[in-house]
């Protein structure tokens, strides 16, 4: 994911939502890893999808399929926060749609 974000903004020097977007699901992806080989929070994971789901459908020109995949492809992998899948998808949606109010507010 760190290479697509380089290869599609570069380094970014001003913050767009574009360069917020795919650094952000770079480093959820890099979050993501660092709970499934550890024994950190799932959580933390979830959130980290939240975040990829909010660059995925709740920004311009959504949806965004490859983020949506990404998301879709991190869910089987990280564990289930006490057991539930409900529980992470409620995660997630917090996550995503908290990311949204803070970027409006920010950008």
């Amino acid at each position: 994911m760190g290479t697509a974000a380089y290869a599609q903004t570069g380094v970014p020097l001003a913050l767009t939502v574009t360069d917020v977007v795919l650094w952000g699901a770079a480093l959820a992806a890099a979050v993501c890893a660092f709970v499934i080989f550890t024994t950190r929070p799932a959580f933390l994971s979830w959130a980290a999808i939240g975040y990829v789901l909010f660059g995925a459908l709740l920004t311009e020109n959504s949806p965004h399929w490859p983020l949506l995949a990404l998301a879709a492809a991190l869910m089987p992998l990280v564990p289930r926060p006490r057991g539930s899948l409900v529980t992470g998808f409620g995660v997630a949606l917090l996550a995503a749609l908290a990311v949204r109010v803070l970027v409006i507010a920010l950008l």
